[in-house]
């Protein structure tokens, strides 16, 4: 509103009438300072708010009798209330991505099953054959209890995960990092710490939901006695959710914050490598890309619904660059054939999915 008011606002001096005079163009440069300097404060005031459960943001307090325009606080609700019914939606379609990896990792172990046995083998690991299978169906119930977007099952699922992903980062790449200290298997232990931190974000997220539909575990009383016993239980654990919630967080960003201030401290190295890999404007996006990627770490560890979502953003849109000049053109360029892009681009749109799972469920606790 008050950014709407400057721009009709004639460029007058108040002595000459001159629009074009230096004092008018001044002046008018103050107003726009002054409009820019109060919006970022309604901003804070609007994560200070979601944290203490305030309800008027900074600025002289309104009679409620008395008329008024809407104030700065009901124009940023109006926003995210407008993005609030597609919250779901977003949730959804993070969650797609997020498992879309662990759905093609599954179909690869089952139509080479025999490979995957021994190159589990190979990886040092006990009862190879045993464990391939064990991964299979830990993949699958973690897919399918994802998929469905039940709170329960979607608690379920990232367990599953989690047993698959711990296992799978220490000896598929923990090991062969500690003998070769090859940056390969650093970038992807970094990249699989995330997704672990989102199964743990999950975890987080969805505990304090299981049972609020009345019944137990949300099922509508399915599991009978069973179901009641493991409803208690959850109900021990919701008081400590933010735990996990907390926890994954620190595992999601790391990779993210990591990166932007290695970046950051190899400025001229990282320009050469956008020039290498065609990203436009070389030298701009040495400076924004590490700046989304330090700013969006700082959001998302605030833990406030408002500055996670904004988070989120930065990050995602880093993901969404990076992804598809650092890797997905190298991939086409190999036709397919580089496995170590390949990964990458699927891990990326892991995490990217990620941070369209958290845009959906913070979405609605904004401005409650």
């Amino acid at each position: 509103r008050a950014i709407a008011m400057v721009g009709t606002e004639p460029l007058l001096d108040p002595e000459s009438g001159d629009a074009d005079s230096e004092q008018g163009r001044h002046g008018h440069a103050l107003r726009w300072i002054e409009v820019l300097g109060f919006g970022a404060a309604q901003l804070v005031a609007l994560a200070h708010n979601q944290a203490t459960g305030a309800v008027v943001l900074a600025g002289e307090p309104k009679e409620p009798s008395e008329p008024s325009e809407p104030s700065e606080r009901d124009i940023l609700c109006g926003y995210y209330d407008v993005l609030k019914p597609a919250a779901p939606w977003i949730r959804d379609l993070g969650i797609f991505f997020f498992v879309l990896i662990f759905i093609l990792s599954t179909v690869n172990k089952i139509k080479d099953f025999s490979g995957t046995a021994k190159m589990v083998g190979d990886w040092g690991v006990p009862c190879p054959k045993f464990m391939t299978l064990g991964a299979i169906l830990c993949l699958i119930c973690g897919c399918v209890c994802y998929l469905t977007g039940i709170p329960v099952l979607m608690e379920w699922g990232a367990e599953f995960i989690l047993i698959f992903m711990i296992l799978a980062s220490y000896y598929g790449h923990f090991k062969p990092w500690k003998e070769t200290k090859e940056e390969f298997h650093m970038e992807m232990l970094l990249k699989n710490l995330a997704l672990i931190g989102q199964c743990f974000l999950t975890i987080g997220f969805e505990v304090p939901e299981i049972g609020k539909d009345g019944t137990p575990l949300g099922l509508n009383g399915a599991l009978g006695s069973l179901g009641v016993f493991l409803g208690k239980i959850y109900g021990l654990l919701k008081p400590y959710s933010y735990i996990f919630k907390y926890s994954g967080i620190i595992m999601f960003v790391l990779v993210f914050l990591l990166g932007g201030i290695r970046h950051l401290m190899n400025f001229n190295q990282t320009v050469e490598i956008n020039k290498t890999f065609g990203v436009p404007l070389p030298t701009v996006s040495a400076v924004m890309g590490p700046l989304l990627l330090v700013l969006g770490s700082a959001l998302y560890l605030t833990g406030i619904p408002v500055y996670m979502e904004i988070g989120a953003e930065c990050l995602l849109l880093f993901l969404l660059v990076s992804t598809y000049f650092v890797h997905f053109k190298p991939l086409q360029q190999s036709g397919g054939k580089d496995f170590k892009q390949m990964l990458h681009v699927l891990k990326n749109i892991s995490m990217a999915g990620g941070c369209l799972m958290t845009i959906g469920a913070v979405l609605p606790q904004i401005c409650q």
